[in-house]
C-alpha cells in the first residue's frame, strides 16, 4: 500500500532534531480559494490537452474528489480521496485514466536553515575586518550599484514579518491590488495579495511566524543605511513574501509547487528556495520548466546533512534544470562548512552560511546557520546583477555568477565550479565592461553632486 512520504527542513545546526527541507510552491493564474488546509492525498498533473475546466470537475465527479484548490493550477491537481476508498484503490484507478500524467505524493516539506545599521560589523559575510577575503566583497560592490525596487525577487519559505521595520520598505507590494476590499482588482486570481500570498493557509495573509523567511528575506534586501539593524545584499528591492511553509517550518509540497507558480506568474524574476527534501517530482519539474520559460531562476539551499548530492540527490537543489543554482555552504574560515552538503556535478557554488546575522521575528535580529542562509546570499547577488544590468538574459546572469566565482584549492571537487561568491567580481566582470564603467561614473557623479 502506498503510504505518504514526509519531507523535513534543514533548520539551524543549534536547533535539536532539525532536519532539511524548503522547497516547491505554485502560483496560480486563476481565482484559487483554499477547500481545505494541509496535505493533499495526491498531486495529479493532466496531460496538456486535458488541462481544462471540463476534465477538472469530471475528474471530481468521477472518482469522488476533494481538490485543494477551486481551479487548475496549470494541469496541476492537488486532492483528497473519499474517505470510504482507500488510497491505493483511488491510486490505481487514477493512474490507469487516460487524462493524467501523473500521479504523486502531497510531500511534507521545511525549511532549511542552520546555522544589520548598527549590526554591519557583524555581517561578517559582506564585510570582514579581521578574516579579509572570507567575505563577498559586499562593500566593493555597493561601489557599482545597490539595487533597485524594479527588481522583484520571491522568497518561497515560512512567510515574512513584513512589519519588520528593517524590511517593510524594500517588501513588493502589489500594485493592482487595493488592499481590504475583498476583490480580485488585478484580476490574478488572489483576493487582496497585497504583499504576496499564503498556500501553507489558503489567504492573503503570508505572515511569518516561525523566524526563517524572515531571516532570509533580511539577507537578500533588508534597509541599508537607516540607522538601524543589517544591511541586506540589495539596498533596494522588491521581496515577494510567498508563505508555502507552515508556523512550525514544516509544510507540502503541493503549496509550495503553488507558490512557484504564483511568484513566476506576478513578475518575479529570481525565486529562493532555503528548504528541501522528499523525492524527485515530476509536477516539480513541470513548475520548474514554467518558471524556466518565463527566465525565472531558481535558487535552491544544497542541504544540511553533510553528504554527497552526486551520489544521495537532495530536491529541490538536486534538479538538472539550468536555470536551478545549487549553493553549499562556507565557514568563518573560507572551508566547507561541517554541515553542508556537497557535489562535483550536481552543486553550483559556494556561499557563507555560518553565523549569519540577519532579520528575525518581532523587529528583532540573531545569527543563523545553514544552507539556507548561503543560497540567499547567491539569490541577493542574481538579483544586483539583473539590476545593474537589466538588458541581459536569465542565462548570461547564470553564466556571469559562474564565471566569476573565488577559486579555492580546498573546493575543487565539491561542486561544479570550484569556488565562492564573489560580489563585486559578479558585477565588475560578469558584464559588459562598458557597462561597469558606466556604473562607475554614475556613482562617482552622484557623490560629487551631493557635495
Amino acid at each position: 500500500m502506498w503510504r505518504k512520504k514526509e519531507i523535513v527542513v534543514a533548520l539551524p545546526v543549534n536547533m535539536k532534531n532539525g532536519c532539511i527541507a524548503f522547497f516547491f510552491i505554485v502560483a496560480l493564474s486563476v481565482c484559487a480559494a483554499a477547500q481545505f488546509e494541509g496535505h493533499a492525498d495526491f498531486i495529479l498533473t493532466l496531460k496538456n490537452a486535458c488541462r481544462t475546466d471540463k476534465t477538472f470537475i469530471d475528474l471530481q465527479d468521477q472518482y469522488h474528489l476533494k481538490p485543494k484548490f477551486t481551479r487548475l493550477l496549470h494541469g496541476c491537481m492537488p486532492v483528497r480521496c473519499p474517505p470510504e476508498i482507500s488510497r491505493s484503490t483511488v491510486r490505481r484507478l487514477l493512474e490507469s485514466d487516460s487524462r493524467i500524467a501523473w500521479v504523486e505524493p502531497d510531500y511534507r516539506i521545511s525549511v532549511a536553515g542552520m546555522p544589520d545599521d548598527p549590526y554591519f560589523p557583524r555581517q561578517w559575510s559582506l564585510y570582514n575586518r579581521v578574516n579579509t577575503g572570507v567575505d563577498i566583497r559586499a562593500v566593493e560592490a555597493w561601489g557599482l550599484h545597490r539595487g533597485t525596487k524594479r527588481i522583484i525577487l520571491a522568497v518561497i519559505d515560512t512567510g515574512i514579518d513584513y512589519l519588520h521595520p528593517d524590511l517593510a520598505a524594500n517588501l513588493w507590494r502589489n500594485p493592482g491590488e487595493i488592499p481590504g476590499n475583498n476583490r480580485d482588482d488585478d484580476d490574478n486570481g488572489f483576493i487582496d495579495d497585497l504583499y504576496g500570498w499564503s498556500f501553507a493557509e489558503g489567504n492573503a495573509d503570508p505572515i511569518d511566524r516561525f523566524y526563517h523567511g524572515t531571516h532570509v528575506a533580511g539577507i537578500i534586501g533588508a534597509v541599508a543605511n537607516n540607522g538601524r539593524g543589517i544591511a541586506g545584499i540589495m539596498h533596494s528591492v522588491s521581496i515577494m513574501a510567498v508563505k508555502g511553509l507552515g508556523d512550525s517550518g514544516f509544510g507540502w509540497s503541493s503549496s509550495l509547487i503553488a507558490g512557484i507558480y504564483y511568484a513566476v506568474d506576478n513578475g518575479a524574476r529570481i525565486i529562493n528556495a532555503s528548504w528541501g527534501g522528499g523525492g524527485r517530482m515530476e509536477a516539480m519539474i513541470d513548475a520548474l520548466a514554467y518558471a524556466e520559460s518565463r527566465g525565472v531562476i531558481f535558487v535552491a539551499a544544497a542541504g544540511n546533512y553533510r553528504r554527497d548530492n552526486d551520489v544521495s540527490p537532495f530536491y529541490p537543489a538536486s534538479y538538472e534544470g539550468s536555470n536551478v543554482v545549487s549553493v553549499a555552504a562556507t565557514d568563518t574560515k573560507d572551508s566547507l562548512a561541517w554541515f553542508s552538503h556537497w557535489g562535483r556535478e550536481s552543486v553550483d557554488l559556494f556561499a557563507p552560511g555560518v553565523d549569519i546575522f540577519s532579520t528575525v521575528l518581532r523587529g528583532d535580529y540573531a545569527p543563523e546557520t545553514g544552507t539556507s542562509m548561503a543560497a540567499p546570499h547567491v539569490a541577493g547577488a542574481l538579483g544586483l546583477l539583473a539590476s545593474f544590468a537589466p538588458s541581459l538574459d536569465w542565462r548570461e546572469y547564470v553564466d556571469a555568477l559562474y564565471t566569476t566565482v573565488r577559486p579555492l584549492p580546498w573546493l575543487q571537487g565539491t561542486c561544479a565550479t570550484g569556488g565562492k561568491l564573489d560580489l563585486y567580481r559578479c558585477l565588475r566582470e560578469g558584464v559588459p565592461r562598458v557597462r561597469a564603467l558606466q556604473a562607475a561614473v554614475m556613482y562617482l557623479s552622484g557623490i560629487l553632486d551631493k557635495k
